[in-house]
């Protein structure tokens, strides 16, 4: 016995052909909506998330990590990175972009490694603070800089 398929979605084609065609203007409307639906709420889901992905970086220390744990904790800093990306949260994507990065390229037995990580997940509370977030532009760049500073100062893989 097969589970029955899913209904497919409609291409963009579909979607303005035909009698039940609607207008690509309007899809764009509905497109932009969402996306600012997204970016609106967006900061409270990170806030909300921001726990898990800590206690999940206080795991990696707390004793000898399997890989395992390490790839748990990279692909909830990878979800916050494109969710954020997507939202239009610009720093938050790059401080996780930059902490990705350093799970990737450098050595997770550095003995500053979990030093650095804190340095990183202490950027992403503050970037994204109630009472005083890092803002797009210059400010938000000088501490990605320094982020990455930090990390290329442990060893590579």
């Amino acid at each position: 016995m097969t589970s029955p398929r899913p209904p497919q979605r409609k291409s963009l084609y579909e979607k303005t052909q035909g009698p039940h065609a609607v207008p690509i203007e309007t899809l764009i409307q509905h497109g932009d909506t969402a996306a600012r639906l997204a970016s609106a709420d967006y900061l409270d889901f990170f806030r909300a998330k921001l726990p898990s992905v800590e206690s999940l970086a206080k795991t990696l220390f707390a004793e000898p990590s399997e890989d395992a744990s390490w790839k748990a904790f990279y692909i909830a800093v990878h979800d916050l990175r494109s969710s954020s990306a997507s939202a239009g949260y610009h720093t938050v994507s790059a401080i996780c972009e930059s902490l990705e990065t350093l799970l990737v390229e450098r050595d997770p037995h550095d003995a500053l490694m979990r030093d650095v990580i804190k340095l990183h997940l202490d950027a992403l509370s503050l970037a994204s603070s109630a009472s005083t977030p890092v803002p797009d532009g210059a400010e938000s760049t000088r501490l990605i800089t320094n982020l990455g500073r930090a990390a290329v100062k442990l060893a590579r893989i």
